[in-house]
């Protein structure tokens, strides 16, 4: 659906659409550019200057946010069909603004931080049958207006931003500066359910606001019932010593201050105090409540709402430096019900008669924030095999970004289309293809050569998550990323110990895959006393055994093995002569943790003329079962 029909959409909704920035209008934009090139100048003129790139990223999310129209009378007026049409005719790729307030029937709670949730849930937390959104960081909900004026406000002390009267939303599908897209969470979008109208806590938090701006309560809906006594927002603070506090006119206990008050000269400095004393002994909304009410009772003149808060904030950011919030440890329900639907990341490698058995093995296919590594012997097919399961994702309709520093760009495209077409790799080698453009024209190509991005310059490990955000902008979706193989890569890091070098890069690589929720497959090397018939092979086999065995979620080896006479499995003797004339060859799982499948044997087939990897329908079980089956000489 275009973003016009999707604003048009939003209208029959009764919400008020606008046309906002997107990252392409800003790009485009050349005063965006000027302003950008001004504060540079600015930048560079200071005695400490500040990266540019931080200053373009925060100008760049920020100017995302802004309306491509001016939009007062929006906030007034719903728009029509006409002006809608239009606006989004001329920038077919800006994001879509809805203007809340009473106007669209809607505030919107914006949440930035687990801790907004946490503290939201702490509250009541939000009703199960409202509108959510997942934001550039964090959440909004949708919910119904209540009836009274509120403003828009900001709240950096428990990162809960309101969107209210003469306010605007990014709504999906829009794009964030950052590159992440806002989407409605799965059954919660405005087309499935209705908005909720506002509970108890939500009318409460909202009310304070206006108290904390200075602006009287209108009247309120009659159905909504709310509180009259409420606290103001929370906001957070530290602790002064208990005792007795000396001011120029001698010394006053906190019982003096509370009773009597103080002159304008020793306000601040008495505030500060019995703030700090308060704390310790009340929980800091009721000390808020409690300074609020002493200030405007017993202080002649008294602090002026913004100078106690600040006052208050100021004390509660010494107190809390340094101090380790045991609640943020909780689990939390509604965070973890959103994480289990939208952070479960399965992308099946499997494609017809292809690989089936193997990832049946790994429960289904490769899993989101996962690390594999994959081993094997010399000429095992660990290259042919990677190349198959990237193409086979790519036709599943995931994009795969291939570090291939063993194999060139056009051999692992030779590759693929040995398989899906008639001819064989030695043909695409030796340049004895005729037919090369029906090649590829070939639907499965074409799809493969759309999704497979294929680099052979060194791009340090580090800088890798800018690609990642590139693929996810393009296709929605994060990429499968494979290597070929692990000790080619570097790092930013300068490490001379080979050994602590590699160690750097299986954990980069480990902690990449879990902040991207993307798989990770890297090709390794084994230990060269490995390679010797009758070698018994284990996770000690890898040449990086120690740090891999530790960080690795999945390990798994290619070879040709029999079971031991004490268990486990050892290699074949003539095992380069059955891999090269029979193309028999065995995955051995030794590691297989976080939902990754099953530890064993897979029987695998790997056919070198053809470039392909298939399981091995006839195992060796089955050949013992039925001694009439014409046998390998090799076996």
């Amino acid at each position: 659906m275009k973003t016009r029909e999707i604003a048009l959409s939003y209208l029959a909704k009764g919400l008020s659409v606008i046309p906002m920035k997107s990252p392409s209008t800003v790009k485009r934009s050349t005063k965006f550019k000027e302003k950008v090139l001004k504060e540079f100048e600015k930048n560079a003129a200071l005695s400490e200057p500040r990266p540019e790139k931080d200053i373009y990223t925060e100008m760049f999310i920020k100017e995302c946010k802004q309306p491509l129209l001016a939009w007062t009378e929006y906030q007034e007026r719903l728009p029509s069909v006409e002006e809608v049409n239009h606006w989004f005719n001329t920038n077919p790729d800006a994001n879509i603004g809805i203007v809340t307030g009473a106007l669209s029937n809607l505030v919107v709670f914006d949440l930035d931080s687990e801790h907004a949730v946490e503290y939201a849930d702490e509250q009541g937390g939000f009703p199960e049958d409202t509108v959510k959104v997942k934001s550039g960081k964090g959440y909004h909900v949708y919910m119904k207006h209540p009836g009274f004026d509120i403003r828009n406000s900001v709240n950096k002390d428990i990162d809960i931003d309101i969107r209210a009267d003469g306010g605007l939303i990014a709504a999906p599908p829009s794009m964030h500066g950052s590159g992440h897209q806002y989407q409605w969470l799965e059954g919660y979008s405005i087309f499935e359910i209705d908005l909720a109208e506002c509970s108890h806590w939500m009318i409460d938090y909202l009310q304070a606001i206006n108290r904390a701006e200075g602006k009287p309560k209108s009247d309120i809906k009659p159905k909504s019932e709310v509180k009259k006594d409420v606290p103001a927002p929370i906001i957070s603070v530290p602790k002064e010593p208990a005792g007795k506090v000396t001011s120029e006119s001698g010394e006053k206990s906190f019982t003096d201050i509370i009773a009597n008050g103080c002159a304008a000269g020793e306000r601040n400095h008495m505030a500060t105090s019995l703030i700090g004393h308060l704390i310790k002994i009340m929980p800091q909304e009721e000390a808020w409540q409690f300074v609020s009410l002493w200030n405007d009772n017993k202080n002649k003149p008294p602090m002026t709402v913004d100078e106690l808060k600040s006052t208050f904030q100021s004390v509660m950011k010494q107190e809390q430096k340094g101090k380790v919030d045991v609640n943020t440890f909780l689990d939390n329900a509604n965070a973890a019900i959103d994480e289990y639907k939208q952070n479960y990341v399965r992308i099946p490698f499997a494609g017809k008669g292809s690989l089936q058995n193997l990832q049946k093995q790994m429960n289904g296919g490769l899993a989101g924030g996962r690390f594999y590594i994959l081993g094997g012997i010399p000429s095992s097919g660990k290259t042919v095999l990677a190349n198959n399961m990237a193409d086979n994702i790519c036709l599943n309709g995931y994009p795969v970004l291939f570090f291939s520093y063993d194999d060139g760009k056009d051999e692992l495209r030779y590759r693929t289309c040995a398989r899906f077409s008639d001819h064989k790799i030695e043909e695409y080698n030796n340049n004895r293809v005729s037919d090369i453009k029906k090649v590829f024209a070939d639907p499965a190509i074409k799809q493969i050569l759309s999704l497979k991005y294929i680099i052979k310059d060194m791009i340090a490990v580090e800088k890798w998550p800018d690609l990642i955000e590139q693929i996810k902008k393009k296709h929605g979706k994060g990429p499968v990323i494979i290597v070929d193989y692990l000790r080619k890569l570097k790092t930013e890091k300068k490490i001379s110990d080979e050994r602590l070098r590699v160690d750097d890069i299986i954990t980069k690589l480990t902690k990449l895959a879990k902040d991207q929720n993307i798989p990770i497959i890297a090709i390794s090397e084994l230990a060269r006393d490995s390679y010797k018939s009758g070698q018994r092979l284990s996770m000690a086999s890898f040449k990086e055994s120690g740090t891999i065995e530790y960080e690795a979620s999945w390990l798994g080896i290619l070879a040709a093995v029999e079971e031991g006479k004490n268990g486990g499995y050892i290699l074949k003797e003539n095992w380069e002569d059955i891999i090269k004339h029979d193309g028999n060859i065995d995955l051995i799982v030794f590691k297989a943790k976080r939902g990754t499948g099953d530890t064993g044997k897979v029987p695998l087939k790997v056919d070198r003329s053809k470039m392909t990897v298939v399981d091995r329908l006839v195992t060796e079980s089955m050949q013992a079962a039925k001694p009439n089956t014409k046998k390998s000489k090799f076996d």
